[in-house]
């Protein structure tokens, strides 16, 4: 990706954050109480990396692409489906492997799962959440979609079009913004809405565990991990662990998941595991 390309990938984002933030002003899902010192700059300092990282991945971009032109007839290719059919299935195979798949294995992985800890310990959720994301959390997001693109040969635009619209709708779920209920109920059978999101970052583990999808609300309920969007406007933010990457500052979201290596941090209980171990 050359840099002028670079530039207007950053622009584009930075435009969309800016939009969603003056709609948090005036639609705000919950009032902004006072932040702690430092948390935003340290969002958009992990934004700002982000932009670095994903620069350099787009490198290997081109060696993806050089390799596909190389390769015999891809699967997808064989289907001699219309071009159109081709980016949409683009869609929902990178919404799966990158969505849903990618997020569902950074919960359940212990190492990955200290990784995207630092995006679930923020203690209020908005634009600026969105960017608080850990460098390898980027990378082991970036490894599963270029595999599916490699091995299916998926069509250059249709990756594009999903990381576009992956990125808006990311932005637009994180976004401290409230949606008139009945809507939302109808708009997440088949949409990862705002709502939807919210109740992923509850403090609650057994929300937590759930609303993994990206674009599509799909998978989650496909495979049984949808919870409905109601309370929504009640959840509590973050980590219940009090060792939850709550820091406030750019080197200490960038190195918690390397600290007390030798005291692995646990997945907090759901309140119904808690109630079974006090009875026994």
């Amino acid at each position: 990706m050359n840099p002028k390309a670079v530039l207007t990938n950053i622009a584009v984002v930075i435009s969309i954050m800016a939009l969603a933030a003056a709609v948090e002003v005036f639609l705000p899902l919950f009032p902004r109480a006072k932040q702690r010192p430092g948390r935003v700059r340290a969002n958009l300092s992990l934004m700002t990396l982000g932009f670095v990282v994903n620069w350099s991945l787009n490198s290997l971009v081109a060696i993806v692409a050089i390799s596909l032109a190389a390769k015999p007839t891809s699967l997808l290719a064989m289907t001699n489906l219309p071009f159109a059919v081709q980016v949409i299935v683009t869609i929902l195979i990178l919404d799966f492997v990158y969505g849903y798949l990618a997020h569902v294995l950074l919960h359940k992985i212990p190492f990955l799962w200290r990784v995207h800890r630092v995006h679930h310990a923020d203690p209020f959720v908005d634009v600026t959440t969105t960017s608080r994301t850990h460098p390898i959390e980027t990378m082991w997001r970036f490894l599963l979609m270029t595999t599916a693109a490699w091995s299916l040969g998926l069509p250059a635009a249709g990756i594009v079009i999903y990381r576009l619209i992956g990125t808006t709708n990311g932005v637009l779920e994180h976004a401290n913004i409230r949606l008139w209920l009945p809507f939302d109920r109808v708009a997440s059978l088949i949409w990862v809405t705002p709502n939807m999101h919210k109740i992923h970052h509850s403090d609650e583990p057994t929300e937590t565990d759930s609303n993994y999808g990206n674009i599509l609300s799909l998978y989650d309920r496909t495979f049984g991990t949808f919870t409905s969007t109601d309370r929504a406007p009640h959840v509590v933010y973050g980590l219940r662990d009090p060792n939850g990457a709550d820091v406030p500052s750019f080197a200490g979201l960038l190195t918690h998941p390397f600290a007390n290596q030798l005291r692995e941090p646990e997945r907090p209980k759901a309140d119904s595991e808690v109630t079974a171990q006090l009875s026994r």
